[in-house]
């Protein structure tokens, strides 16, 4: 009999626990994957490293990135590296189409230098680099911007004298995560009441446990003062202010990264801009010097070929 009570209580509370599950997990799924093909492609490129490099055997990172959303290998990028194949299997799924089981090396950072004493000034590598990060002109020598070089390595093929070479830049120095000491949130919600800046410890502290720093950002982790109170009431002895000062700092170097990437492709957008305007340009011109070297029919060939057509519809 109390078998039977324990089983009849008990189902109620597992199917609600089943629900809110099933709650969580569908929620969890609409916010990660977008709705349409358009949100996914946005989401793609802003995985992406946007340096424009066409590697990927398309001619910039938003076609590939719309390449992928449509079902294309997700491993074709190779500054991405195998970050960003992880990344991308966590949007798309473990079954997402791969080109190879290796897993793709560790992308080195580099930037394009010009010998100048090499250099004869052709400036046949300035258009193809998709951010305009090279200075010449016709007969002088030429310089790369290195804040702006993306390393892609598309100005090499078109110099005649092999003045181009690719160095590479050594990265910023990565800051360790503090280990997490305490015995574990408890929700007890006492961090909560001592934050002077009225902030949710307890959330930030589950945010950043997931590296979710975008979520982090949204609750205002920045506003954090480090003040270490929350330190001082946590009855599982966490060490908050540490695990946040680390937050703040990755979530300022996601921001600023995206801000570089969106910077880089208004770059790409302005250059591709430029040379579609110069085509249309040449075009016109060439369509006004061969209109000029035809010669202009004389009034007799005008009546002999007015005299031709009437013939002709007459006979007809």
């Amino acid at each position: 009999m109390a078998l039977m009570e324990a089983i009849t209580t008990s189902v109620p509370g597992l199917i609600v626990g089943l629900l809110l599950f099933f709650a969580a997990a569908a929620t969890w799924l609409q916010r990660r994957i977008p709705k349409d093909e358009t949100a996914l492609a946005d989401r793609i490129e802003s995985l992406l490293p946007l340096t424009q490099c066409a590697q990927c055997g398309h001619p910039g990172c938003r076609p590939y990135a719309e390449a992928v959303a449509e079902g294309a290998a997700i491993d074709l990028c190779p500054p991405g590296g195998p970050d960003l194949v992880a990344e991308l299997k966590d949007l798309m799924g473990d079954q997402a189409p791969v080109t190879s089981s290796v897993t793709a090396p560790e992308p080195t950072s580099l930037v394009a230098i010009i010998d100048p004493a090499a250099c004869i000034g052709c400036t046949l590598c300035l258009d193809p680099c998709p951010v305009d990060a090279i200075v010449g002109a016709q007969g002088f020598m030429h310089t790369v911007i290195e804040k702006e070089c993306t390393g892609c390595e598309l100005c090499i093929a078109p110099c005649p004298v092999d003045c181009i070479s690719l160095v590479a830049v050594e990265p910023p120095k990565a800051v360790q995560a503090p280990p997490l000491i305490g015995k574990g949130c408890i929700n007890c919600g006492q961090c909560i009441d001592a934050c002077p800046v009225a902030l949710a410890p307890d959330q930030l502290l589950k945010l950043s446990a997931a590296e979710d720093w975008e979520a982090a950002e949204a609750i205002d982790l920045q506003r954090c003062i480090q003040c270490k109170l929350c330190d001082r009431v946590c009855p599982s002895e966490i060490n908050l202010a540490a695990r946040f000062g680390y937050a703040k700092h990755m979530g300022r170097t996601q921001r600023a990264e995206t801000l570089e990437k969106n910077r880089i492709k208004a770059r790409f957008e302005a250059h591709e801009t430029r040379l579609i305007a110069r085509q249309s340009e040449a075009d016109q011109r060439r369509a006004k010097r061969l209109a000029r070297l035809r010669p202009n029919p004389s009034p007799a060939e005008d009546a002999d070929k007015s005299t031709s057509a009437n013939t002709s519809s007459g006979g007809s």
